[in-house]
């Protein structure tokens, strides 16, 4: 079983606008609502591959109810960790699929207290102790500080359980020096953490290079439309599928974490998790809402995607 935690959830209202970028008074098209925020995206990806996982997140007031009652529609197996005040974001996705073209509005969610914080990291570390890896995906809500996060991952690896993160800013710079199992990230990700700024698919490999000698055993990089690269020890590989037309990009790098977190669950060697990874990223922005995608897709996306063998030992 993977778990998978969300520090930050949210109510996800994906509104189809047409026309929006160029309009001042339009007409919303259709409204879809998903219990949100990276991890979860992960959840239901994990879901539609057909592998076990379950969620912790926080929640707060109404927003937190209806976070619970959508993730339940969808069968989502969570343990909900109750603020004691405020209230769980709602992120606007604002979507023109005749452009395509899409603005993510995100609040920043409720401020956890240290009390908070500690309830959620004692749930966390009862649930890890029954999972085969732990799947950290997205930002800090505010109040919690960077050391408390830093510190939940260490006692989690402590435990005996791989830590696979996807995060940004502050906590992924002090995350790279963690024995983390895995660090997945976007090129602009890795270069705001390197403090330098990643332009090509070569640049970004010795990036990750970099990372993986200072405490990752693997590292997945998305590049958009371009692809993954990853890399371990045993070499470096760039995964990319064939073009397809895209509606909305929202959520392919947590489609891409949830295909290669499958493949890693199913002991399948990294260069076959950027596969399936790449093909699940490419397959999630065919349709609306984050982490939906058609099986059928992901199928005949993995089996048509080129995997180059970068280096054969990093």
């Amino acid at each position: 079983m993977l778990l998978s935690i969300t520090p930050n959830p949210a109510v996800d209202r994906t509104l189809t606008v047409r026309g929006f970028r160029t309009s001042e008074v339009t007409r919303i098209a259709a409204i879809h609502e998903a219990a949100g925020g990276k991890g979860l995206n992960v959840v239901r990806a994990v879901q539609t591959l057909g592998e076990r996982v379950r969620a912790v997140a926080p929640l707060g007031g109404a927003a937190g109810r209806r976070v619970a009652e959508l993730a339940a529609a969808e069968h989502m197996d969570a343990r909900w960790v109750w603020l004691e005040a405020g209230e769980t974001r709602t992120c606007q996705i604002v979507l023109d699929p005749d452009a395509p073209d899409t603005l993510v509005l995100n609040e920043q969610g409720p401020r956890m207290s240290p009390d908070d914080w500690q309830t959620f990291a004692e749930a966390v570390r009862a649930e890890a102790h029954q999972a085969r890896a732990l799947a950290s995906s997205g930002s800090l809500p505010p109040g919690v500080a960077v050391d408390w996060f830093i510190g939940l991952l260490t006692s989690v690896i402590e435990q005996g359980t791989p830590v696979w993160l996807d995060t940004s800013g502050a906590p992924l710079a002090r995350a790279l020096d963690l024995p983390l199992g895995l660090l997945k990230v976007n090129m602009h990700e890795l270069g705001a953490a390197l403090d330098t700024q990643l332009s090509s698919a070569d640049e970004v490999i010795e990036a990750a290079l970099a990372v993986l000698r200072r405490g990752p055993q693997a590292v997945v990089v998305t590049l958009g439309k371009d692809g993954v690269i990853a890399v371990n020890a045993h070499g470096a590989w760039h995964a990319q599928t064939p073009p397809v037309h895209a509606i909305s990009p929202t959520g392919s790098g947590d489609a891409v974490l949830a295909g290669v977190a499958v493949a890693l669950l199913e002991d399948r060697p990294l260069m076959e998790a950027a596969r399936l990874g790449a093909a699940c990223g490419a397959a999630n922005t065919l349709m609306i809402g984050g982490c939906v995608f058609n099986m059928d897709d992901v199928r005949a996306l993995e089996q048509a995607t080129r995997v180059d063998i970068i280096r054969t030992k990093a």
